[in-house]
């Protein structure tokens, strides 16, 4: 049987040559028919997004934005350069180029020929659509710099229509508040409000004109005004509910407490004088803050409250605290006494030890002038706390009535000064201490410099093999030649500061010497057994690196002649061709 398809046969057949020709050519037709269709659907494309871009291009709000830059610009004479080179392109755009495009737009679409489906049509569309394109994008870059300098009028405009809002709500509030008859100058709140409604006028016109920073202060002054507003609204309910209701309540329950039913029946009669006193107070304080709520002084009131509520404080405090501060003076007092005593008996005492320091035939020293300052503030300090133990032990033994709350004030006030008198004798003492001849510190620094420099001995004796110690022994018995002049029974003999002062100055520096010499001693003796740990060192890498045993050599050769500084300098070579073997 032979196959439905023979290739053979194929091109030997007529009927199949003709066959497969005529299915070629419909199908290189189909192909070309569906490309000039496309390329006829991309021309009316472009053609129609051209004229829609040319459409919204006219419709741009540029000239909305160039025309309140210019009425700005009228009214301030801001943004003169901005406004002339905006103006220059905006004329360029539309009045030139995208004329042009329309121009040549309107002679593609009039001609047939270009709407004709082949590529050099469709190249001309797109070249007409890229030139309005640039000119959209130029338009916006110009819109989006006029919008950049103008930001800040939108976002004024934004704040101020949520202010407005507030506002509005605010009025509604005061006005509820009125319509409840709380005594307020109802005139001057209308004054107020009409106040702040002339500043929103005044910021629009200011905002139009484009003063912009004008307009912000407008701004900031209806914030003010608005918080204003809200504290006060805030605050007239407060203080009307505390001064009728609260401080009534108060005042009742003091009365029952101290006046009518007092715990100490003796005290009810001067605590009810005071408590009438406090009524009278509290009496004025609440027409005061009648009077200021009625001018809106509302911060007024509540300092005045404030006060009020001090005064109750005060009151509470005086007649709750009496018996108590009696029975503290009672018994605290002798002993209170006792430490001002303490503190004249000290200053005495600093008093003798400059006595005998300083010469007093001679001029007193700026020590001494402060120690006096001192002494004399404190002798008034004491004076007042005199009369005030006098008070507390007149009152206590006459049983006199004395104003106890004000005594432990201003004991308080006086047992703060002495503290800071205090605080001033001591560093007198302190002065006149460092004054003093200090016979054992010194002795005591003689000692340890001493202790040093027998150290150092021991270490010479303990590293004879190394020579470079013996330098140091003359130096170190220079040392203790200098030392023996300042034994315990030569100290003693110190008579004035002077002297002790030289001293002092001599012990140091052989202090200092002593601790450099020990310093030099031992980075010698560091510096030989460095060089002795090198050698060893490299003695572990011999035949594991080259040049090894010559190195080694030279180390010891100069170990020998004692050159330690070239010793560790010659070997680093040597310890880095090492460190680098250990790495690879």
């Amino acid at each position: 049987m032979k196959p439905l398809w023979d290739i053979d046969q194929i091109f030997k057949n007529p009927v199949y040559i003709g066959a497969l020709c005529t299915f070629l050519a419909c199908l290189v037709i189909a192909v070309l028919v569906l490309v000039l269709m496309n390329i006829y659907k991309r021309i009316l494309q472009t053609a129609a997004k051209t004229i829609d871009l040319m459409d919204d291009l006219k419709k741009s709000p540029l000239k909305y934005r160039l025309m309140r830059v210019s009425m700005i610009f009228e009214e301030t004479k801001s943004f003169e350069k901005e406004l002339m080179i905006w103006r220059t392109k905006y004329e360029i755009l539309f009045e030139v180029e995208l004329q042009k495009v329309f121009v040549d737009f309107v002679g593609l679409i009039e001609d047939k020929k270009n709407t004709r489906p082949n590529l050099k049509n469709l190249k001309k569309f797109e070249t007409l659509y890229e030139r309005a394109m640039t000119i959209n994008k130029n338009v916006h870059d110009i819109f989006v710099e006029i919008m950049n300098n103008l930001e800040i009028e939108f976002i004024q405009r934004d704040s101020l229509t949520f202010q407005k809002e507030l506002f509005r709500i605010l009025k509604d509030e005061i006005i509820m508040t009125t319509f409840k008859e709380v005594s307020i100058d109802e005139v001057k709140l209308k004054s107020t409000i009409d106040q702040i409604e002339g500043l929103f006028e005044d910021f629009y016109l200011k905002l139009d004109e484009g003063r912009y920073k004008e307009s912000w202060d407008y701004l900031l002054k209806i914030d003010q005004a608005l918080i204003f507003l809200i504290e006060l609204l805030d605050s007239i309910p407060y203080i009307i509910s505390t001064i009728t209701t609260i401080i009534p309540q108060l005042m009742i329950e003091l009365k029952n407490k101290h006046v009518t039913f007092g715990p100490v029946r003796r005290n009810l009669p001067i605590n009810a004088l005071k408590f009438g006193e406090l009524e009278k107070q509290i009496d004025t304080s609440r027409i005061k803050i009648n009077n200021e709520l009625e001018k809106l002084q509302f911060k007024k009131a509540n300092r005045t409250l404030k006060t009020v509520f001090n005064q109750i404080n005060a009151f509470k405090s005086l007649v709750e605290n009496e018996d108590n501060l009696k029975s503290f003076f009672e018994v605290r007092t002798p002993d209170i006494k006792k430490k001002f005593d303490l503190i004249e008996q000290s200053t005495r005492l600093i008093e003798r030890d400059f006595t005998r320091v300083e010469d007093m035939s001679k001029q007193f020293s700026k020590e001494r002038n402060d120690f006096e300052i001192a002494k004399s503030s404190y002798m008034k300090t004491k004076a007042k706390a005199d009369l005030l133990f006098s008070q507390i032990i007149l009152g206590t033994n006459n049983g006199n009535e004395i104003n106890l709350i004000q005594i432990k004030e201003e004991m308080l006030g006086v047992m703060d000064q002495a503290l800071k008198d205090l605080s001033n004798l001591e560093k007198s003492a302190k002065t006149v201490e460092s004054k003093s001849t200090n016979i054992d510190s010194l002795a005591n620094q003689v000692l340890f410099i001493q202790s040093i420099l027998s150290q150092l001995d021991v270490k010479i004796n303990q590293y004879k093999s190394i020579k470079e110690l013996e330098k140091f022994i003359p130096t170190i018995q220079e040392l203790h030649l200098d030392l023996e002049k300042y034994s315990r029974e030569r100290l003693k003999k110190i008579t004035t500061e002077t002297e002790r002062e030289r001293i002092s100055q001599e012990i140091d520096k052989c202090s200092q010497n002593a601790l450099a010499l020990a310093r030099d001693l031992n980075d010698a003796i560091f510096l030989d057994y460095i060089s002795q740990e090198i050698i060893i060192y490299l003695e572990r890498y011999v035949g594991k690196v080259g040049g090894i045993n010559e190195a080694i050599f030279n180390c010891e050769k100069l170990f020998k002649e004692r050159q330690l500084d070239q010793l560790i300098g010659y070997s680093l070579q040597t310890l880095l061709s090492i460190k680098e073997n250990k790495i690879r």
